[in-house]
């Protein structure tokens, strides 16, 4: 009866696309998470008996992140808050079958499959900047009201309902701050120990320059001069571990070590500085947050971006002569991959391919538009290429 209980469990999970509510499949993927044995030791045996299921070893993997994906709109107005609880449930599954050999191997085939993989990381992506965001606002919000109150001269002179006001926010900061801070840290958790063993999903040109500006983004608010506005007191009360998060997001830094990374964190115009990297590495240092040889690699890697910044500034006034027709019109960038839309429009490839991954429309006229729908323009394209190649040799 247990085996065929599994086996509907299972089949229906991986169907959701045959079911219209994914209220419904969110359900079902709750019943996986409660019988994980971290929350229930006791049903150790059963969950075992589930994954080891064949259906769970080779078929959930992709169907857990076609979910993760799908919930992104449930059709309720209270959807914004629905996707988050369920994606944290999923995000808890996925985290335990990375312990199993056989689910890990079959997670890493899915990322090499295309395009599921990339709109599941996209997605990733999505919520991480998003929680990291509002959890580190709430924090510095929080750490504004604890200096206050701790100024007896300046709360003083507030008045009881000023007081009363600023005790009401600080307590939704930190519920907010708690929640948001706690699914953040399973999100970040996911990218940490998928980097290790996947890469190139996540240096895809769709997306790898919005991850670079999300790591630097974040570094800058853990080691920049404002650094100071993120500590709170008791900040085990929030989940708040700053200096796990630093070493997590260095980690990433150098799981994705490449000329191609690189080249993505000197294009980040918002918080690239080579400054900000010495400094992280300076933190990194005093708090032994990593070893020696982390922290040279670290600044390697910086050091590599630093000089393709270089190099782009050199070029950036040569560039902007490029005639419109070479320009992505949404970007004002160079193509490279320059394609034809079915509305006539000529975009570049990676930046109309990071449009659909969060909208399947033409841009410019809201008409359903799919990858496949995309024409490569090899014409305009070698022209690109023979402009760019003679500007390179001249300004040489």
């Amino acid at each position: 009866m247990e085996d065929s209980l599994i086996t509907w469990l299972l089949v229906t999970i991986c169907s959701s696309n045959l079911i219209k509510n994914p209220y419904l499949v969110a359900k079902l993927v709750e019943v996986v998470f409660v019988i994980i044995p971290t929350f229930q030791p006791r049903c150790e045996m059963l969950y075992d008996r589930f994954m080891s299921h064949e259906i769970s070893r080779t078929v959930l993997p992709s169907a857990l992140m076609k979910f993760y994906t799908d919930v992104e709109t449930t059709g309720s107005s209270s959807e914004f808050y629905d996707k988050f609880s369920i994606r944290y449930h999923i995000s808890l599954i996925i985290k335990g079958m990375w312990n199993s050999a056989i689910h890990r191997q079959t997670l890493i085939n899915e990322s090499k499959s295309g395009k599921q993989f990339v709109k599941f990381v996209n997605m990733l992506m999505n919520d991480t900047t998003f929680l990291l965001d509002e959890s580190l606002e709430s924090l510095k919000r929080i750490h504004e009201v604890q200096e206050l109150i701790s100024d007896d001269d300046r709360w003083s002179k507030m008045s009881s309902e000023q007081q009363q006001s600023r005790m009401r926010q600080l307590t939704a900061d930190e519920r907010q701050c708690r929640s948001y801070l706690t699914l953040a840290r399973e999100t970040v958790d996911m990218f940490h120990y998928l980097t290790v063993d996947i890469k190139e999903p996540f240096l895809r040109p769709e997306l790898v320059d919005r991850l670079a500006s999300m790591l630097n983004f974040n570094l800058q608010q853990l080691c920049g001069p404002k650094c100071k506005n993120l500590k709170v007191r008791n900040p085990d009360k929030y989940g708040w571990e700053p200096r796990r998060l630093l070493s997590q997001l260095v980690d990433i830094y150098l799981h994705l070590d490449c000329d191609q990374f690189a080249a993505a964190l000197a294009g980040d115009e918002r918080s690239f500085r080579k400054e900000l990297f010495d400094d992280a590495a300076a933190r990194l240092e005093r708090l032994s947050i990593k070893t020696p040889v982390e922290i040279e690699r670290f600044k390697a890697l910086a050091a590599k971006a630093y000089r393709v910044l270089l190099d782009n500034q050199k070029t950036d006034d040569w560039m902007s002569d490029a005639p419109d027709e070479f320009k992505d019109p949404l970007m004002d960038t160079l193509m490279t991959d320059p394609v034809l839309l079915p509305s006539g429009q000529v975009m570049d490839r990676s930046v109309i391919m990071r449009h659909l991954l969060n909208s399947s429309t033409d841009p410019f006229n809201r008409q359903p538009l799919t990858e496949d729908m995309l024409q490569p323009v090899n014409e305009l394209k070698e022209r690109i290429r023979i402009w760019k190649s003679e500007k390179t040799r001249s300004a040489n």
